[in-house]
């Protein structure tokens, strides 16, 4: 099954190419949130209420397909009710992982996607 949503706006202080980190958010995050995310809606928002994402299913951006290494217990609840999840960009998963993240495989000397508005993102269980 795939997903698709779609970036509506990016906050000015949004991306982290250092940490590597991308947080996204709903069209309804509070502004200090949209501050510091990438706000996005899916463009089928009942579908959405059953998004399923595990490790080795995969999240496509800027025409790149990552595998996801790790779902955080609260990630697919939080892409449900708020389409929030932070988006890690890394080949290792820490110990202790983000609950709301999804580790999506990246080695360190690869360049972390683009993100533009009206660009899609697709989230695919395999």
């Amino acid at each position: 099954m795939k997903w698709i949503s779609t970036i509506k706006a990016i906050g000015p202080n949004a991306i982290s190419e250092k940490d590597r980190v991308v947080i996204l958010f709903g069209q309804t995050a509070k502004d200090e949130l949209q501050d510091v995310s990438v706000i996005q809606t899916f463009d089928d928002e009942q579908a959405a209420q059953a998004v399923v994402l595990k490790k080795g299913d995969t999240v496509t951006i800027d025409g790149t397909t990552f595998l996801i290494n790790y779902v955080g217990p609260m990630a697919v609840s939080n892409l449900r009710a708020l389409q929030h999840a932070s988006l890690f960009f890394t080949d290792k998963v820490p110990k202790k992982p983000m609950s709301n993240a999804l580790y999506l495989d990246l080695p360190e000397d690869q360049e972390m996607p683009k993100f533009r508005v009206d660009d899609k993102i697709v989230y695919e269980h395999l």
